[in-house]
């Protein structure tokens, strides 16, 4: 006995039966526009209102329409996906005999339902005037003309490179397995000298699903028969009538695989796994350099470098910050490392010259910009930069390490700032955006070597420079001096590690980590910071230059970042330099504040003519202890702190100093300059008479604790202060 069919599976067959009916299908179609009454679809079809009722009353029936309260009808939702499916149909239908050996099965099902879109195409049953088309529509495009091909339309090759000629963009897909010959074009064309983008990207893609041309002008669409391409299809001269053909170009371009342009595949040693590493040998042409870099990093997970890359002016990318620059912009997840080292020197070289002085303008010249992704940046020598060597402003982590930064000499090399002077950063990590943060996967630092002076003896200023006189100041607007900062952390929401650097002649921060969020944990340790230059005095500080500093809030309105700071050796062997500065806050807004926990420990501070070993202001509950203090310096440390202001409270309160050797440091005698700056802040004393001492704790520190030796002296002018000096055995 046969199978009875259900209601259910009767209702494919009255919804066919209900829509196979030319005046029904008109009416949805009508109504799929705006919603109508009976009267109105009568009047468009010009049929008699009982009839249109009738099959208004089998379409409610079928539920694929419905009245509301105002007698409207409207095509439900049902409807409307029974539509979409005539409409494929009816496509299908119109062009049987092109389907019957062709097919569209493989596409995306979104635009297997756009289809229809095709009707407005006129069908070419045969591949030369398929593929004429082709070649007279590159000759007519003026912007742009892209491709997804199995093989290159030979006809067309010609009018393609006359295309790149006169400035016509090409994107090309290649499906893999491509047939035929390619087209050579130039390296010129291929990488993106003083644009950016290419004039001419190629990418490549597994599937065959549909062989595509699209200019500004025209499209021209194929689908394969069961033996591949036959290169006939539907063709459509007013780009105005089509978005179907770009969307699905955009579709497949954004999930091809980036191909390695040829000028790379010139002088590329190996490329080890396509989209995953590449080896890259340094061009003779800087400006090429700059390009095969930019596109190493933008196609492969794995950057080798080897030799000596030159790079210059001719090669910068611009970005948006009006005249700003970068060289190299990552914008993906990659790691990009130097072969070799020698004498453990990197072997690879990066070198930027060719700049005038001054150079005024912000630089970069390897940034990381880009949000979530991870980069590694590592064993590379990089030379004569402009105003940041390796700056990381987006992403989610970045780690920095055993690399060399040098320059000869930082004069006039960086983004001038009105009153403040050029500023060069070797290693700089900081989000611009306050609200945001960055770098939430952390941030290591480890193993660097950075030099800005390997030219020590025109490491000062330019003008009549006065190393021994301690009231000079250079002119910072005349670029008498710059403002080198060796690694600057700041605004960052992650953990942090600076391990294991040498920061050698940094003229005003050796390490600077400033403004970081809450939940960042920052540990500074085992480095060495050496400055053998004359101190810059940066942002009116009355310190020459400071070894390693760590501050609450200074630019951004944060407060409560954790620092650590254990076992570095910090040497300074010119004048009034500090040797660890610990800043609390410098801004009074709203969100802004002092340092979480703060440990300044173990640590070798030896300053030769300096102002003081460990300098804590407008912070609390510092906890200082287990370090060396030697040399000659005013003071060994100075607890500081101003009057509350708009509503902060600005002392240094609760600190702990206890357990540091200060055996081998000389407090210097108060002398000319000292009496001339006693203000409370520079230098205390009376009636323009300085004191100095091992230890200074000014008016607006309370609460503090200081545990010194009875050989030590102390100036203690705080409130409730405890001064606990132990006896001699």
């Amino acid at each position: 006995m046969g199978s009875m069919s259900s209601p259910e599976d009767d209702r494919l067959y009255d919804t066919l039966f209900e829509i196979s009916n030319d005046i029904r299908h008109k009416i949805l179609l009508l109504l799929k526009e705006q919603p109508e009454r009976v009267t109105q679809i009568s009047n468009k079809l010009e049929l008699i209102s009982p009839e249109v009722s009738r099959h208004l009353t089998r379409l409610s029936d079928s539920e694929l329409i419905q009245k509301d309260l105002d007698n409207y009808y409207h095509v439900t939702g049902y409807g409307l996906h029974i539509l979409d499916l005539i409409g494929e149909m009816e496509f299908f239908t119109k062009n049987r005999e092109y389907f019957v050996s062709h097919n569209a099965l493989h596409i995306p099902v979104i635009f297997k339902q756009r289809l229809p879109e095709l009707s407005k195409y006129q069908y070419v049953n045969n591949f030369m005037g398929f593929l004429n088309f082709i070649d007279e529509k590159i000759k007519e495009a003026n912007e742009f003309v892209w491709l997804c091909i199995d093989q290159y339309p030979l006809i067309a090759i010609d009018s393609l490179l006359n295309a790149v000629e006169r400035g016509v963009k090409v994107k090309i897909i290649e499906q893999n397995d491509l047939s035929g010959p390619t087209v050579a074009f130039e390296d010129k064309h291929l990488i993106a000298l003083g644009s950016d983008t290419p004039d001419v990207i190629i990418k490549n893609h597994d599937r065959k699903d549909v062989y595509l041309f699209v200019s500004d002008v025209s499209s021209a669409v194929s689908f394969p028969t069961k033996d591949g391409f036959d290169y006939s299809g539907f063709i459509v001269s007013d780009l105005e009538l089509d978005s179907w053909s770009e969307d699905i170009f955009n579709y497949y371009w954004e999930n091809a695989q980036n191909t390695v342009p040829s000028l790379l595949k010139e002088y590329t040693s190996d490329v080890l796994e396509k989209g995953i590493s590449i080896i890259l040998d340094a061009h003779s042409d800087p400006a090429i350099n700059s390009h095969a870099i930019q596109n190493a990093v933008d196609n492969f997970d794995e950057v080798i470098l080897r030799g000596e890359f030159r790079l210059t002016d001719t090669g910068m990318r611009g970005i948006s910050m009006g005249m700003s620059t970068t060289v190299i912009k990552i914008r993906k997840s990659v790691v990009v490392r130097g072969e070799g080292r020698e004498d453990d020197i990197p072997s690879t070289k990066i070198i930027k010259d060719n700049w005038k002085f001054p150079f005024i303008e912000f630089a970069c010249l390897f940034e990381i910009d880009n949000d979530n992704i991870d980069v590694t940046i590592e064993n590379i020598h990089f030379q004569d930069f402009n105003g940041t060597c390796i700056g990381a402003s987006k992403g989610n982590s970045v780690k920095i390490c055993n690399n060399r930064i040098t320059i000869h000499n930082g004069l006039g090399r960086g983004q001038t700032y009105p009153f403040v002077g050029d500023q060069i950063i070797g290693i700089s990590v900081w989000n611009p955006n306050q609200e945001q943060g960055g770098f939430p996967g952390g941030v290591l630092i480890e193993g660097n070597y950075l030099d800005f002076s390997t030219w020590q003896k025109v490491g000062g200023y330019i003008p009549q420079r006065k190393e021994n006189d301690p009231e000079f100041r250079p002119n910072h607007d005349n670029h008498e001096t710059y403002i080198g900062n060796g690694i600057m952390v700041m605004n960052n929401l992650g953990n942090v590690v600076i391990r294991d650097n040498i920061v050698h002649n940094m003229n005003a921060r050796g390490i600077l980590v400033q403004d970081n969020i809450e939940s960042s944990n920052t540990q500074i340790t085992g480095n060495t910071v050496f400055s053998e230059i004359d101190g810059c005095y940066p942002y009116s500080y009355h310190h020459a230059g400071v070894g390693i500093m760590a501050f609450g809030s200074w630019g951004f309105n944060n407060s409560g970042s954790n620092v650590y700071i254990s076992d570095n050796d910090v040497r300074c062997t010119k004048l009034n330099y500090c040797g660890v500065a610990i800043y609390g806050q410098s801004t009074y807004v709203e969100g802004s504040g002092k340092l979480g926990e703060c440990v300044v420990e173990n640590n070798r501070v030896h300053l030769e003519d300096g102002f003081v070993g460990v300098f804590i202001r407008k912070n609390d509950e510092t906890e200082v202890y287990g370090n060396k203090i030697s040399g000659r310096a005013y003071y060994g440390f100075h607890l500081s702190g101003s009057i509350d202001r708009k509503g902060f409270d600005l002392g240094s309160n609760g600190n702990l100093i206890e357990d540091n050797d200060l055996s081998d440091l000389v407090i210097k005698r108060p002398d000319e300059y000292s009496d001339n700056h006693v203000d409370g802040r520079m230098f205390t004393g009376l009636q323009g008479k300085a004191k100095t001492a091992h230890f200074w704790l000014n008016t607006y520190t309370r609460n503090n604790v200081v545990k010194l030796q009875e050989n030590e002296s102390v100036i203690d002018e705080g409130d409730n202060n405890k001064i606990d000096i132990t006896q001699k055995k």
